[in-house]
């Protein structure tokens, strides 16, 4: 019978026990900042501007919008809240074909995450990124001309670097 006792009480202390080392887990893991990496695509197919379509995947998983209209700072916009980043370029190259008004970009650079509204709030972080800008110019006088909208444009914009949440 004592034996019986003793394994009971062992038994009902180990439960108590993990059930309290899950919960103290738990609490720690809703406290702890997380750490991923962080790959945002931005594409867009605006020939006036606007914002572009976005998509994050890693701490953040959600689809919303970009406003990359600053030479130098850019926005997220997602459900909840907004991220704030700074950007620099660092190397490119460009292409032009006068017969065709075809043009093509290529950029690499830098971003910090400067700041974030909502859910984002106290994000931190920073990567590179990768642009592709490809646009046929309009023609004026049959001539490609830079004086009015392109006929057609596509961007394509990839980000990628480890943030903290």
């Amino acid at each position: 019978m004592r034996k019986l006792l003793a394994a009971a009480a062992v038994t009902v202390i180990a439960v108590t026990c993990a059930a309290e080392a899950s919960a103290a887990s738990a609490a720690l893991g809703t406290h702890q900042p997380r750490y991923s990496t962080e790959y945002v695509q931005i594409m867009s197919t605006a020939t006036t501007g606007g914002p572009a379509s976005a998509i994050a995947r890693g701490v953040i998983t959600a689809a919303g919008q970009a406003d990359l209209g600053s030479a130098k700072i850019g926005r997220l916009v997602f459900p909840g809240g907004a991220i704030t980043l700074s950007h620099r370029g660092s190397r490119g190259t460009s292409q032009f074909d006068p017969r065709t008004c075809l043009n093509l970009v290529s950029q690499a650079g830098s971003y910090q995450i400067v700041g974030g509204t909502g859910r984002y709030a106290g994000i931190r972080g920073h990567g590179t990124y990768q642009l592709s800008l490809e646009f046929i110019s309009a023609r004026s006088h049959g001539q490609c001309t830079s004086g009015r909208p392109p006929v057609t444009r596509q961007e394509l914009l990839r980000l990628s670097g480890p943030v903290r949440l």
